[in-house]
């Protein structure tokens, strides 16, 4: 049975290791083409140490502005970071949306296809199947417990 902790696990690892390398790299984020074209100042189509400085000071910049925005929105004791639940808080929004984004009928529960069609949708399937984990028929809810089909075995 997928619980909720364990659909999210199956959702964010894929995402949590290199996701912006792989982002970049699927024509996600920005590509390459799009990166030089921003941040190459002295147009000769390749970023030099200067220009790769001012490249990751803009990240940082961007993801700084994300984590004050994160803060404001689940740092509900407002100390400055997030706390054990807080994060859950967060995690627990975070997995909900991605559900409901994945449900498209809208009934709580997730269908194969729904399942596969959200996880291609954000590079999250392992298309050799060895790390899916999941049981092709079962229906996810979002209350975390699956529903059975066939002879309810796994």
């Amino acid at each position: 049975m997928l619980t909720k902790l364990s659909l999210a696990l199956l959702i964010a690892a894929p995402l949590m290791a290199g996701a912006t390398t792989y982002a970049v790299a699927q024509g996600d984020g920005p590509n390459r083409k799009e990166l030089i074209q921003k941040f190459d100042q002295n147009g000769d189509g390749k970023l030099d140490d200067a220009e790769r400085v001012q490249m990751k000071a803009a990240f940082e910049a961007k993801r700084a502005e994300h984590h004050k925005e994160m803060l404001a929105k689940y740092d509900t004791n407002k100390d400055g970071k997030l706390d054990a639940a807080e994060k859950k808080a967060m995690r627990d929004e975070k997995l909900t949306q991605r559900f409901q984004a994945m449900d498209k009928d809208g009934d709580g529960k997730l269908t194969l296809e729904e399942w596969k069609s959200g996880a291609a949708a954000k590079h999250g399937v392992h298309r050799h199947g060895r790390h899916g984990h999941g049981h092709p028929h079962r229906a996810v809810t979002s209350g975390g417990s699956g529903t059975s089909g066939g002879n309810g075995t796994r």
